[in-house]
């Protein structure tokens, strides 16, 4: 259960290793059950609204930050199981179309992730690479810009994933 993080202004990337076989990793990402108890900021209560896992398909969930309601959708691409996952994520709202973020910054509408799985010694790591997609540059310049932001947001969500694959 670690994380390393690089970037640049227009690529976000971050490693995380976790102590369970990649095959069961990849499986917290296909099962809603699963993402109910793990996806999304440590801070709001998160819950599945739809999961339809497969390329073309997409996941709408919503969170709950104190009382503050917001969506997010995934809409996914590519998926080689347990090996590869590809899709694009986007704050959404109540129907899972694209909304920009609650946030005072102009961030972009959709970000286009890509996490790669490997497993050594009963130990997976994911590789995971965030890029903005059809931004402007004062988008991909504000998505630079809260790197250290996402670092903490993907290792949190990435350590309560950890504690639901220790039970």
């Amino acid at each position: 259960m670690s994380g390393h993080q690089q970037n640049n202004k227009t690529t976000f990337t971050l490693a995380y290793q976790f102590d369970a076989p990649q095959q069961m990793v990849f499986e917290a990402f296909s099962n809603a059950e699963a993402l109910n108890e793990w996806w999304g900021p440590a801070e709001s209560q998160n819950s599945v609204i739809s999961l339809d896992f497969r390329p073309g398909g997409n996941f709408h969930f919503k969170m709950d930050f104190n009382g503050s309601i917001s969506y997010g959708r995934f809409l996914f691409g590519k998926i080689q199981p347990y090996s590869l996952l590809e899709f694009t994520n986007a704050f959404a709202d109540e129907q899972a179309r694209p909304v920009r973020a609650p946030f005072d910054i102009q961030l972009p509408l959709e970000i286009f992730y890509r996490l790669v799985f490997t497993e050594q010694d009963g130990k997976t790591t994911i590789n995971l690479t965030g890029e903005a997609i059809n931004a402007t540059p004062e988008e991909i310049a504000a998505f630079g810009s809260i790197s250290s932001s996402m670092q903490e947001g993907f290792s949190a969500t990435f350590n309560k994933l950890s504690v639901y694959l220790r039970k």
